[in-house]
């Protein structure tokens, strides 16, 4: 074997993993539908800004609550329809597709089973809770979901102050199936310090399954294009993030 020959048959490393994330999952995008954008202007802005960072899919989630936002499936596909319309009028091309953040309170206990719920691949559902204090119907209605087939996630685990202010809960309700969706925003500080460390204990302990923009504004938008430039946001890419999968 001759001097360059040794060297042409030297192994090659394996090429690194795709570390990249195209899917962008939770947000409020749909205009007029809830707290997020309020027109179809906003909406596009957004986008836009999601496409430059790299998005090539955004899975929408408008709130179904009761009391504040009662949309049906029926309003969220309307407004879908205008909104892909409006991408293609203004030449912006990336998919889009809407489920929900349900609201967990009474109301949903005693009616989902009638209801028709907007999930991902099948049965992924999106759930939130009242921020300030833990539902005492919480693991009842977990266990409802589950048992009739639903993947529960859980938004922003890391918001709820009736989990940030015992840590070990997260483990509780981790071990018992549900799925957690970080806020990206919240690794940035932007909620607050406590929030940050939450999600940033949730990490550390592997403990995230899915990661969510959350996007209301363009405000936030703009905070993630400079996150998704940092050493953090790299780290969160080496977890088993599902948002590619869904």
């Amino acid at each position: 074997m001759g001097f360059l020959d040794f060297f042409k048959s030297k192994p090659k490393f394996a090429a690194e993993p795709d570390r990249s994330m195209w899917v962008d999952f939770h947000s409020h995008l749909l205009p007029g539908l809830d707290d997020g954008c309020k027109t179809i202007e906003n909406s596009l802005e957004n986008i836009r800004e999601l496409q430059y960072q790299g998005i090539k899919r955004i899975i929408t989630t408008p709130h179904i609550f009761k009391e504040l936002y009662p949309n049906t499936p029926e309003i969220i596909r309307e407004k879908l329809t205008f909104l892909k319309n409006a991408l293609v009028e203004n030449n912006i091309n990336i998919e889009i597709e809407a489920t929900a953040e349900y609201y967990l309170d009474e109301w949903f206990c005693n009616n989902f089973q009638s209801m028709e719920l907007l999930t991902m691949k099948g049965n992924y559902i999106l759930v939130e809770t009242n921020y300030m204090e833990r539902p005492h119907f919480l693991e009842q209605i977990i266990f409802d979901l589950q048992t009739s087939g639903y993947k529960v996630i859980l938004a922003h685990p890391e918001r709820y102050n009736y989990l940030i202010n015992n840590y070990q809960t997260f483990h509780t309700l981790h071990d018992s199936g549900v799925l957690f969706q970080c806020n990206l925003l919240s690794f940035t500080g932007y909620y607050s310090p406590q929030i940050k460390s939450a999600a940033q204990y949730l990490l550390k302990k592997k403990m995230i399954h899915m990661v969510g923009s959350d996007i209301h504004k363009i405000r936030h938008s703009e905070t993630l294009t400079k996150f998704k430039k940092s050493n953090e946001y790299q780290e969160l890419l080496k977890l088993d993030l599902l948002n590619n999968s869904l």
